[in-house]
């Protein structure tokens, strides 16, 4: 199983980059952090449809026996579980935890059909941390055109452990990409814009849509979920005022 996602996650960097379609595709990318088990999945994807988004990552989201959270909102999204979605579990408690039934991580979705799929483990903590994944998924846009999604939740604190886990983290996020482009990475991660580990994204190249189009905390009084680009034309964007989660939406408008 191992070597098989590894192969997959060489496919999917290595043809993240296509010759776009003559016709520009509208992308409404909505990323958010739900807040796991206590997530109200119905109000949740209202949001979602009020946005128009046709592209949504999700950090916090959980597949249980009792609660399939990715299912849900797939179903109420109109949208088939199976083409339309991928969940990379990754981000589950740790071995000092309560164990919990059923599996975390991070979820795309997606009304574009998926058409690869990739899980990318970022830490394997043998004490009490809950591990973190990044998810990825290859959208067919239509015409030959594609789009390169991924999705993660870097480890928070403010100790300076925390900070090396949460930069490390970051370490294998930017390796993995290298110089690719083509791509849109959204997520929780932890760190506000002016610190180090937001400010070495931009320095790689990633353009940061909030920092031009939704300046806006996105938890508590900070904005620490971002919408990252590479080749991707962003026109317009906004945190939308919900407070079903502790984190806010963040809603972004591109042409691919």
């Amino acid at each position: 199983m191992r070597v098989i996602m590894i192969a997959s996650a060489a496919l999917i960097a290595l043809t993240a980059t296509t010759t776009p379609a003559t016709a520009a595709t509208n992308l409404v990318v909505l990323d958010w952090n739900i807040q796991g088990e206590s997530a109200d999945t119905k109000a949740i994807a209202q949001v979602i449809r009020d946005s128009g988004a046709n592209v949504v990552t999700l950090q916090e989201i959980h597949r249980r026996p009792d609660a399939d959270q990715v299912r849900e909102l797939a179903d109420e999204l109109g949208w088939d579980i199976t083409a339309n979605a991928h969940f990379g579990a990754g981000d589950d408690v740790g071995p000092c935890d309560d164990p919990q039934p059923g599996k975390a991580g991070n979820a795309i979705l997606s009304s574009f059909k998926i058409v690869e799929r990739v899980t990318i483990p970022l830490t394997d903590f043998a004490t009490c941390p809950v591990n973190r994944s990044m998810a990825g998924a290859k959208l067919d846009l239509g015409g030959g055109a594609t789009v390169t999604v991924f999705s993660t939740h870097l480890s928070p604190g403010l100790s300076a452990t925390s900070v090396a886990r949460r930069e490390a983290q970051a370490n294998k996020v930017l390796n993995y990409f290298g110089s690719r482009t083509g791509l849109i990475l959204t997520g929780d991660f932890n760190a506000p814009p002016t610190d180090a580990l937001s400010k070495r994204f931009v320095s790689a190249g990633w353009v940061d849509t909030g920092a031009k189009y939704a300046d806006q905390p996105t938890h508590g009084s900070a904005r620490i979920d971002y919408v990252y680009t590479r080749g991707i034309t962003t026109t317009s964007g906004s945190v939308l005022p919900t407070t079903l989660s502790d984190h806010r939406p963040i809603i972004m408008r591109m042409t691919r």
